[in-house]
C-alpha cells in the first residue's frame, strides 16, 4: 500500500480516537458550577466573569468519585498567562518533564498561601494578558448562580468579592476521592453582611424600637459564616452609646438551632471614645469558620438603656470583621472593610397639663399622678440622679408626681408602649371623688396618642401626634361645681351623681343620728317645771 495512503489512514484513526477518549480537550463535556451566597444570604449586587485556566483530559474515576485528572490548556494565551502567574509567585516546573502550566495550576495545595497569591495575580492581570472570558456579567438576585460550562478548572473573578479557583463537575461526579467538593463552591465575599434587630416591647423583631431609660431590651444580629478558604476568624464589635451591655448575655446559635456560644473566646468590653455606653468585643475560634462555613448564624445579647433622651437617642452599632487568610485579598485590591448595622434606640417626652373645667385658662398647680406601663405591667419609680427608671409591681413604690406651678408633669424619657396616667390626689378646692385617668400610646416611631380612661370627658384626645419633633401633651380637667357636669359627659355625671348622693346619704344619716340623741337625752333629763 502507498505510504502516503498509510499514513492518511493513521493520522484519521488517531484523530478519531481522540474525539473518543472521555474528558479529552477534543470532546470536553459540559460540568455545572453552583456559586453559592451561603444561608440566608444572596447574590444580589455580585457581578461574576469566568475564566477558563485549565481543561481536563484523562480522567480516572472511582466509584462515583474522580481519583484524579490530568490536565492541559485551553489555548496558548492561556497558557502564557497561567505561567506567567506562576512564575510570579516562585512555582516552576519542568516542561522537558512533560508538565505544563495547567497541571502545575492542579498540583498547588488547596487552601495554601501560594494557591491564593496565584488566583490574586490571575486576577489582576486577565485583562493585559487578553486571555478571553468563558462568560461575563454573570448575576443572581438569589442564594445561588448555576452555570453550565465545559469541563475544567476555572477562575471566578467577583467584581464585589475576592477571585476563586474551582472546579466544574466531572463526568457527573461532585467529589474527588480526598473528599475535595466539585462543581459548586461558597463566594468568598469582600464584605460580610450582618443585619442587626432590636427586640419592641410588642415582641417582634425591629430595626429600631423605643426603650425607656433604665430598661433592658434584647438585641440580635445575624451573618453568613464567610468561606474558610478566605477567613481564619470573625471578629464582632458592638458600639452602644446611651447603653450598657449585660453581662453573661452573649449566646450565638445557628439557624438550624445549634448553639455554638462556645466557638467564641472571652468576650471583652468595648468603649469606644467618649461615648456613654459600652458594648462588647469578642472574636470566633477558627474551627467556628472551618465547621459552620455558609451557616447562617444568629447572636443575641442584651443592653440596658442608660443614658437615652429625646434629644440624645440610644444607638447601638455592630460591627463584624474578616480576619482574611494570608495574601487571599489581590495586592491590588483594597482591604475590605467590616460589614456593620445598627439599631437606634429613641426615647419621648409626654407632658400632662392640669386645668380647672370651669376656666380653661386656669391651671392646677398641686394634683398627683403616677404612671403605670400596661404593656409591662409595671409602675415606674424615677431615679433623679440617674434619669433612669426602675420598675415596680408595687403601686405604693411608684412615684408620685405633682403638677407645677404652670400645672404640668414632664413625664420623660419613655420607651414604646401603653401606658395608664392616674390621679392619685386631688388639689384642695376641687372633687376629690372625681380622679380621671388616660390611656397614653406611644409607638416606636414616636407617635402618639392620648385618650381618656376613668372619667374620659376629662381627658383632651390626641390622636397620633408626633413626638419627635413635638411633646404632646394630655390636657386634664378638674371640677369644683356641680354646675359643671354637663361639660364632663355621661359617666362622670354619672359618678358626680353617686358621690352627690353618697353625700345627702351621709348628711341624711349625720341628721337622723343627732335628732335620736337629742330625743334620747330630753327622755334622759330632768322634769321640766
Amino acid at each position: 500500500m502507498d505510504k502516503r495512503k498509510i499514513s492518511a489512514v493513521c493520522a484519521t484513526v488517531a484523530a478519531l480516537a481522540a474525539l473518543c477518549v472521555p474528558g479529552s480537550a477534543a470532546f470536553a463535556a459540559d460540568g455545572t458550577l453552583a456559586l453559592n451566597a451561603g444561608d440566608g444570604s444572596t447574590l444580589a449586587g455580585h457581578s461574576f466573569t469566568v475564566y477558563k485556566v485549565a481543561g481536563y483530559n484523562d480522567v480516572v474515576k472511582d466509584g462515583a468519585n474522580v481519583k484524579s485528572v490530568s490536565a492541559s490548556s485551553p489555548d496558548a494565551t492561556t497558557d502564557a498567562w497561567v505561567k506567567a502567574a506562576l512564575n510570579k509567585n516562585g512555582v516552576t516546573y519542568n516542561t522537558s518533564e512533560g508538565r505544563n502550566a495547567a497541571e502545575q495550576l492542579l498540583r498547588l495545595k488547596t487552601n495554601s498561601d501560594t494557591l491564593r497569591k496565584v488566583a490574586g495575580t490571575l486576577q489582576s492581570t486577565a485583562a493585559s494578558s487578553k486571555v478571553a472570558a468563558v462568560k461575563t456579567n454573570q448575576t443572581s438576585a438569589t442564594g445561588s448562580l448555576n452555570l453550565t460550562l465545559p469541563e475544567g478548572y476555572y477562575l471566578v473573578v467577583d467584581a464585589q468579592g475576592i477571585p476563586i479557583l474551582v472546579s466544574t463537575t466531572i463526568g457527573g461526579s461532585v467529589r474527588m476521592s480526598n473528599g475535595q467538593t466539585l462543581g459548586s463552591t461558597q463566594i468568598k465575599t469582600n464584605v460580610t453582611k450582618i443585619d442587626k434587630k432590636i427586640k419592641s416591647v410588642d415582641g417582634t423583631w425591629k430595626d429600631s424600637a423605643a426603650a425607656t431609660n433604665g430598661e433592658t431590651r434584647d438585641f440580635k444580629a445575624t451573618f453568613t459564616v464567610p468561606n474558610k478558604l478566605a477567613v481564619d476568624t470573625i471578629t464582632l464589635e458592638d458600639h452602644m452609646t446611651g447603653i450598657v451591655y449585660v453581662d453573661g448575655s452573649f449566646h450565638a446559635t445557628t439557624s438550624s438551632g445549634t448553639d455554638v456560644t462556645n466557638q467564641f473566646g472571652t468576650i471583652g468590653k468595648d468603649k469606644v471614645g467618649n461615648s456613654d455606653g459600652t458594648g462588647f468585643k469578642v472574636t470566633s475560634l477558627q474551627s467556628f469558620v472551618d465547621t459552620y462555613q455558609g451557616k447562617q448564624v444568629t447572636v443575641t445579647y442584651q443592653g440596658k438603656v442608660v443614658n437615652a433622651s429625646k434629644a440624645n437617642q440610644g444607638l447601638n452599632q455592630i460591627l463584624i470583621t474578616s480576619n482574611w487568610l494570608p495574601n487571599v485579598v489581590p495586592p491590588d485590591v483594597p482591604t475590605p472593610g467590616p460589614g456593620t448595622d445598627e439599631t437606634p434606640v429613641p426615647t419621648y417626652d409626654v407632658n400632662l397639663k392640669k386645668i380647672s373645667a370651669a376656666d380653661g385658662n386656669k391651671v392646677i398647680q398641686g394634683a398627683k399622678f403616677k404612671l403605670h406601663n400596661d404593656s409591662l405591667n409595671q409602675w415606674y419609680v424615677w431615679n433623679t440622679g440617674s434619669n433612669q427608671w426602675t420598675f415596680t409591681t408595687d403601686e405604693s413604690k411608684a412615684t408620685e408626681f405633682s403638677t407645677n406651678a404652670s400645672g404640668v408633669i414632664n413625664f420623660t424619657r419613655l420607651g414604646a408602649g401603653t401606658y395608664t396616667v392616674k390621679e392619685t390626689q386631688v388639689p384642695t378646692g376641687y372633687f376629690s371623688f372625681v380622679k380621671p385617668s388616660f390611656t397614653l400610646k406611644i409607638t416606636d416611631d414616636g407617635h402618639v396618642t392620648i385618650t381618656g380612661k376613668d372619667q374620659p370627658g376629662l381627658t383632651g384626645t390626641v390622636n397620633n401626634a408626633d413626638g419627635k419633633t413635638t411633646t404632646p401633651t394630655a390636657v386634664v380637667k378638674n371640677i369644683d361645681n356641680i354646675t359643671q357636669l354637663p361639660q364632663t359627659g355621661a359617666t362622670t355625671m354619672g359618678v358626680m351623681l353617686v358621690g352627690a348622693f353618697a353625700i345627702i346619704l351621709v348628711a341624711t344619716a349625720s341628721g337622723f343620728a343627732a335628732y335620736r340623741v337629742r330625743h334620747e337625752n330630753l327622755g334622759d333629763g330632768p322634769a321640766i317645771a
